[in-house]
């Protein structure tokens, strides 16, 4: 049987990365963008063993400030040790893809409303932990409401599994909602966030995840961005540490 810890890294890594909703910060014509970046992850959700996650992904996108299309492929090393464990495993992450569309423009009172699509490909080794061994989708809506360069931000949605499949084979829920409220800072270069998450519990004795995080996301020059996050988990749901560091280019 997997380890609970190694069973929750999953469930953290579908969540987050089917609900993250692309920046579309970048506007203009279409165009194609490359992402590259590395992260790091740790928790003992509650038991005497720590694990231990590092990422590193690509993605290729093509984006306008309309519309954000995107896929991301990972690498993953997972360790854990301490009470009676200490294992290693890394490879290939599920692959993600996923699209956003601004549904309603900016108005003149500062509203719009983005929509998105998530689907994860369960591309990563099930037996190593490093994912869920199923198709998962996703659906969100993002109403955003803008004062000058401060803007709130309300995201929900809900991640379901495969067809008659719960989200892992041993998942007590088939699907999972997710829901967040952010506050932006936007400047002519970029924007600095700081956020609330919350999502629904899909194991029987993990808590339901309640995450407090800060974002940034910074154009260095015309063509090239940096972006930034920390995670902090509020309860044995989450990681109890999350960051990561990226850089996006536009070739043109």
């Amino acid at each position: 049987m997997i380890p609970r810890q190694r069973r929750s890294f999953r469930r953290i890594l579908l969540a987050a990365g089917l609900a993250a909703l692309p920046s579309m910060a970048h506007a203009g014509d279409p165009s194609l963008y490359l992402e590259g970046g590395l992260g790091a992850k740790q928790g003992d959700f509650g038991s005497p063993t720590l694990s231990r996650l590092g990422l590193a992904y690509g993605t290729l996108g093509y984006a306008s400030d309309r519309f954000d299309l995107s896929l991301s492929v990972p690498y993953l090393r997972l360790q854990t040790s301490g009470g009676g464990q200490d294992t290693t495993a890394s490879g290939l992450g599920d692959v993600l893809v996923r699209g956003v569309r601004r549904l309603v423009p900016e108005t003149e009172s500062g509203f719009s409303l983005d929509g998105a699509l998530a689907v994860k490909f369960p591309t990563a080794d099930q037996a190593k932990g490093l994912g869920t061994g199923q198709l998962d989708l996703g659906g969100f809506l993002g109403l955003h409401q803008r004062w000058d360069r401060i803007q709130a931000t309300l995201i929900g949605g809900w991640i379901q599994g495969q067809p008659g499949n719960a989200l892992s084979n041993t998942a007590t829920a088939d699907g999972i909602y997710t829901a967040g409220l952010g506050l932006t800072y936007l400047t002519e270069r970029g924007r600095y966030s700081a956020a609330y998450e919350a999502r629904g519990a899909q194991y029987a004795g993990v808590p339901a995840p309640r995450e407090a995080s800060l974002g940034l996301f910074h154009m260095l020059t015309d063509r090239l961005a940096l972006k930034g996050s920390f995670i902090l988990g509020l309860n044995d749901g989450s990681p109890r540490t999350s960051v990561g560091l990226g850089v996006v280019y536009w070739p043109r």
